[in-house]
């Protein structure tokens, strides 16, 4: 839902329910998973790069005592790098999503598709916008959650997590701070996916790059229309994080025992 709003014109939805009849009626309710296989192909080797290379690169400085700023580097340089070897995987999820529903003939069919019209180029457009967003997203999103995590334990906020026995996080606190921790980072890198997506399906090459695509857009739509899709994308993105987070100081935990 978040790609339609994101990649059509202001006027194609009126809202969200307007969107979500026009795809019901056009696709019915397989169109509302249009894509997912290939994201959960994508999400799953995104975290596993990340947090490999973020772990990493925290082992190397002292990982507990790291500053908030180094941390949030850190998590920046995770992104850059996770975005990087995933990212073709993502211009498919879009690309698909985008396309009429009787088209579709397979995740590698597509694969196939893409590189045989438009070549590796092809497999990579829009990157350089979703690498310039992996900074601001994955940094504050590290920093956020780090920091929120040192400060629940320091100031033992809020009280009424805190009965008298507890010393450390539980896996409720890691959801609820890895949930704000996406939300917050998402808000702030919000333009730089929209202008990643409009890139992904620009294959008639309106845009000549990601400064081209913002100007058009803005130009044309308004700023505004770089945060069309904030709402749907923060039902998908808040769980998301907090899921993501539990799981990863969980796995961690795991570890440590055997």
């Amino acid at each position: 839902m978040k790609i339609l709003f994101q990649v059509s014109h202001p006027t194609a939805h009126r809202s969200i329910h307007h969107a979500c009849q026009q795809l019901y009626v056009s696709e019915g309710i397989r169109g509302f998973w249009k894509g997912n296989l290939a994201g959960c192909f994508r999400l799953g080797p995104y975290a596993g790069v990340k947090f490999c290379i973020f772990d990493t690169l925290q082992s190397k400085s002292s990982a507990a005592n790291a500053p908030h700023m180094e941390k949030a580097v850190h998590g920046a340089i995770a992104g850059m790098g996770a975005t990087l070897a995933v990212y073709p995987m993502e211009v498919v999820r879009t690309r698909i999503i985008m396309q009429d529903a009787t088209a579709f003939r397979g995740i590698h069919a597509e694969l196939a598709r893409i590189y045989t019209n438009e070549g590796v180029r092809g497999l990579y457009r829009g990157c350089l916008s979703g690498l310039v967003g992996s900074i601001p997203f994955e940094g504050i999103q590290f920093a956020c959650y780090e920091y929120s995590k040192s400060y629940a334990v320091q100031q033992r906020w809020p009280a009424w997590r805190w009965p008298e026995h507890k010393r450390q996080l539980n896996s409720v606190d890691h959801l609820i701070v890895g949930s704000w921790s996406g939300a917050i980072a998402q808000l702030v890198s919000y333009p730089f996916d929209s202008v990643k997506k409009r890139l992904q399906v620009d294959t008639t090459k309106r845009y000549t790059g990601m400064l081209d695509c913002v100007k058009q857009v803005v130009r044309d739509e308004g700023a505004m229309s770089l945060y069309r899709g904030t709402l749907p994308n923060m039902v998908r993105v808040v769980p998301y994080a907090a899921v993501m987070f539990a799981s990863y100081e969980g796995a961690k935990e795991f570890l440590s025992t055997l």
